[in-house]
């Protein structure tokens, strides 16, 4: 059934928003007895004024202007979110992958435990905010500092369930057709439906987080239609996705983790490739690390498992040890491929830059005003908790 609704005139957001949005902020008004209330949340009514005022195609000057205002000020406040963690020791790692990753699968299994690990070995995770890997990666920071046991215990809840899968028709809850603007109310159950289990997790959790527990989500209303994770502690949404992209990989100035994905995957593998390769050497920037979760998913081209396979790897060798970018020791270092989830956190630790390097990247977004002699003192003791 298709309800019509009007086209938002005003726009729902503050402009200038004071701080990161908090998950629960952005999902205000979801009610767990009411499905449809799902599309009256305030991150659905932005993608819907989003889309009904033309995407990146706006035509009106006042909407642009105040989706560029808030789109600045969510970049000054993350900045100053990143400044504060950063100086408390805790650097940030980003972790790539699919949005249709099925939630209980080894792949979502093994990025929520690496999220888990990261986080209390000093290091902050970010994604996009999204489904798939992006919700394991926040479900697993949301987790640390508890058992494992109790990370597979929420994962097996989140996996229990006909919509264990991302619902196929989250595109079609938000049609137009011919001007006249609709909310397909039977897709905005099976959406409703997803989210609830994660919502109802989160909500258990909220008022017994520790630093911890913070995690950094850099979604956008380009595609707005995925949900956001209630799991992601502070969220830095844009409108533009341009702007988006090249912050989520500039600020993970301590590598990222890819997990199996797709075209948006295989874009911000090359897009972070490209950045490593015309990083400044003259100014020693580091190499960060490039680490590939499931070595067969990344290097063999056939289909042994049935499944499609993306070998990115061997193009990367070529990339950088065949044009001299990097020697081949450089390579085999900072360009890997792992298996296992404490592998993949011991090589973030062992190849983390400097103090200082950090920052010298941090700054390439306006991140300031940090002192690194302070920072690799507490990112020291953090890492030396961990393995205590």
């Amino acid at each position: 059934m298709k309800k019509t609704i009007e086209v938002i005139t005003h726009p729902p957001f503050n402009p200038i928003h004071n701080g990161l949005y908090g998950s629960f902020e952005l999902l205000e008004n979801f009610d767990p007895n009411n499905a449809l209330s799902v599309t009256t949340t305030l991150d659905y009514r932005c993608f819907i004024y989003f889309q009904q005022q033309g995407r990146t195609t706006i035509s009106n000057p006042y909407t642009a202007m105040m989706e560029a205002l808030h789109d600045a000020s969510i970049v000054r406040e993350m900045n100053a979110f990143l400044e504060t963690e950063v100086q408390a020791g805790r650097r940030p790692v980003g972790v790539m992958g699919g949005h249709r990753e099925p939630r209980g699968s080894k792949t979502y299994r093994e990025v929520a435990r690496i999220a888990q690990l990261l986080s209390e070995s000093g290091f902050i995770v970010v994604s996009g905010g999204g489904p798939g890997c992006m919700e394991a990666t926040h479900l697993g920071a949301l987790y640390a500092g508890r058992p494992a046991d109790s990370l597979n215990s929420a994962i097996d809840k989140l996996a229990d369930g006909v919509f264990a899968e991302f619902p196929e028709n989250v595109k079609k809850v938000l049609e137009n057709d011919k001007s006249t603007w609709t909310i397909n109310e039977d897709f905005a159950r099976e959406l409703h439906a997803w989210m609830l289990p994660a919502w109802e997790i989160a909500k258990k959790l909220e008022n017994h987080l520790t630093p911890l527990n913070r995690s950094l989500a850099v979604p956008t209303w380009h595609f707005g239609h995925e949900p956001l994770s209630p799991f992601a502690t502070h969220v830095a949404k844009y409108f533009l996705n341009s702007i988006r992209e090249d912050v989520l990989l500039t600020l993970a100035s301590c590598g990222i983790i890819f997990s199996e994905g797709r075209g948006g995957t295989i874009q911000e593998v090359f897009q972070d490739a490209a950045q490593v390769y015309y990083r400044d050497k003259e100014k020693n920037e580091p190499i960060t690390s490039m680490l590939f979760l499931d070595s067969k998913f990344w290097t063999l081209p056939e289909v042994p498992d049935g499944k499609v396979h993306m070998p990115a790897v061997d193009l990367l060798q070529q990339l950088f040890v065949g044009t001299n970018n990097m020697t081949e020791e450089e390579y085999k270092r900072y360009i890997r491929l792992v298996d296992d989830p404490n592998e993949a956190v011991n090589i973030i630790i062992e190849n983390a830059p400097s103090a200082s390097q950090v920052v010298q990247k941090l700054a390439k977004i306006g991140i300031s005003n940090i002192a690194p002699e302070l920072m690799a003192e507490k990112a020291e003791k953090l890492v030396n908790e961990r393995r205590r």
